[in-house]
């Protein structure tokens, strides 16, 4: 078991709110799950961070194929998902090899372009799109790089899906499937490394529970909740997380 530099209750309860958090972002606010790997790398190194995160993230992925069940583009998901892996494969190798000073740093940068990114999202779907055989596993080896590092290839996937105009629940599932065998398939890597730290991961077992929770609470707020408000906190919340990492790495 690791040494954290924080009480241990303060951490469980990070943890607890991250497992509300990932149901949340699998019952249909994505935006949210941005937030996952930057709010527990304040309270733990990087590496354990994103290691604790992905059997969670797995979990909530089962949720998210099941409630889109085959309305996903299967032939896209293949011609992305070799390149992600390999993405995958080197995002995991700098997570495992560079220092928590500079993981703090990299991830604070991250997340910052995952700001910019939600400011020109809207505009990428009006672009004039010329489409060539190697955009898609292009896009994928980013989303794979961008996982293996933060467990977040959302930006890079989600603006390839933009251009290809798809429609909402199609966009949904396709993304839903990519990622969840995008993160069965990191799992070794993550073990081999040691990013995955097992007895930390044992010791937090009970926050499983909490992912259910988050998904009805999804449920429940969906119809309640102003999005576009919703989505300006989170934005406000990633440039908190980003400046904090950023001090923390002095």
């Amino acid at each position: 078991m690791p040494q954290l530099n924080h009480d241990p209750l303060f951490v469980a309860a990070v943890v607890a709110l991250l497992g509300v958090m990932i149901g949340v972002t699998k019952g249909g606010f994505n935006v949210l799950g941005a937030l996952l790997t930057p709010l527990l790398s304040l309270v733990l190194p990087v590496s354990l961070a994103v290691g604790v995160l992905l059997p969670m993230l797995i979990a909530g992925d089962a949720f998210a194929v099941y409630s889109y069940w085959q309305e996903w583009d299967g032939k896209l998901v293949r011609r992305m998902l070799p390149t992600g892996v390999v993405g995958a494969l080197a995002g995991t190798f700098l997570l495992a090899e560079l220092s928590p000073n500079a993981l703090r740093v990299v991830l604070a940068i991250f997340v910052l372009l995952i700001v910019a990114y939600k400011f020109i999202s809207d505009r990428i779907s009006q672009w004039r799109y010329q489409p060539q055989a190697w955009h898609a596993p292009a896009a994928g080896a980013l989303a794979g790089l961008a996982s293996g590092m933060f467990n977040n290839g959302g930006p890079a996937f989600n603006s390839y899906l933009l251009l290809q105009k798809y429609q909402p629940r199609p966009f949904i599932a396709t993304t839903a499937l990519f990622f969840a065998l995008l993160n069965l398939l990191k799992v070794p890597g993550f073990l081999y490394t040691g990013v995955l730290n097992v007895p930390l991961l044992l010791s937090l077992w009970w926050v499983f529970l909490f992912i259910p929770l988050g998904i009805v609470a999804a449920r429940w707020l969906v119809t309640r909740l102003n999005q576009q408000a919703f989505e300006w906190i989170v934005i406000g919340l990633l440039i908190l997380a980003s400046a904090l990492l950023l001090w923390q790495s002095r």
